[in-house]
């Protein structure tokens, strides 16, 4: 295959983990967000890439020997679904033409960009076969998310949540252990219950599949929140203090429908513990292991270890 075959990607590329099987399409680069804990601004400037691009990019993967294993497709990058309803409905639709056995496509989206999106909008989408989207909440504490730049709120989230259900779109969300640092025990603790409460609130009243995920703050070179370490303004939390951080929302949740789906992982490459169970059939199991990891410092992965 030469130069001219090659499916285009600006580098670095940033998916979530479970779509590392999938093909991944450029559709947008970087994020126009600006949250002081993430890198997806660093070496890029937002854009959205023109459809007859991001065409040529498919008809190239759908030319591949490997085009018939092709199941899941995850559009690029950071939250792709910012892109106008036409052209995301457009390449949606294509891509799901191009690939003879692709059962979903999926994207990240932050809540504004869901809530600006109107209902037939999004039930158009997941008819069309966008099935899944990745959404970084972060936090339930409204006071931590204006702190971090987040430039969403709680009810947002419910809310963008709430719209995706409707739409048939999987929710697949993620929070972030110790994001509002050490020696801050109040916003800790605001942060792991009303993060608990956001999940109590947007759990359906049926069986369908959701996700809830928990990563462990990293600090990479050249966020917000790196340089605030640098001058000594921001301490990262240890793993002790993290696993009672993420105790306390376990503890916390509290589902009134009691066949409720919701696939909880902790199990990212930045976490010191990897933890999964179903929410909260499996609270009891959950919260053994944590005490476990409490009382056994040994078992936790060491800090060379972890990564983004």
């Amino acid at each position: 295959m030469d130069n001219q075959e090659k499916i285009y990607y600006c580098d670095p590329v940033f998916r979530p983990p479970s779509e590392g099987n999938s093909l991944l399409i450029q559709l947008t680069e970087g994020c126009t967000y600006h949250c002081d804990f993430c890198m997806s601004n660093l070496r890029k400037n937002f854009k959205i890439r023109l459809v007859d691009d991001v065409k040529r990019d498919l008809d190239i993967g759908a030319r591949s020997k490997y085009s018939s294993s092709v199941r899941k497709l995850f559009f690029l990058d950071g939250n792709a679904m910012v892109t106008p309803i036409e052209k995301l409905l457009e390449l949606t639709t294509y891509a799901m033409k191009k690939f003879p056995n692709l059962e979903r496509v999926g994207v990240y989206a932050h809540a504004k960009d869901i809530l600006k999106k109107s209902d037939d909008d999004l039930k158009a989408l997941s008819d069309a076969g966008l099935k899944i989207a990745y959404v970084g909440f972060e936090s339930g504490s409204d006071e931590l998310l204006e702190m971090v730049h987040k430039n969403a709120t709680k009810m947002d989230f419910i809310n963008a949540s709430k719209k995706l259900m409707k739409a048939d779109i999987i929710l697949s969300a993620t929070f972030i252990n110790g994001l509002g640092g050490a020696d801050n025990e109040s916003v800790s603790k605001t942060h792991a219950l009303e993060s608990a409460d956001l999940v109590n609130k947007i759990c359906p009243d049926d069986e369908r599949i959701w996700y809830i995920a928990f990563l462990s703050l990293m600090v990479p070179p050249g966020t917000v929140i790196y340089e605030k370490k640098m001058r000594n303004e921001f301490k990262e939390m240890n793993s002790y203090e993290i696993l009672l951080e993420l105790k306390l929302f376990i503890e916390t949740i509290n589902f009134t429908n009691k066949f409720a789906n919701c696939i909880f992982r902790s199990n990212h490459a930045s976490n010191y513990l990897a933890l999964s169970g179903l929410l909260e059939r499996d609270k009891s199991k959950i919260l053994n292991q944590i005490d476990y990891g409490l009382k056994n410092k040994s078992i936790l992965k060491p800090e060379h270890y972890r990564a983004l």
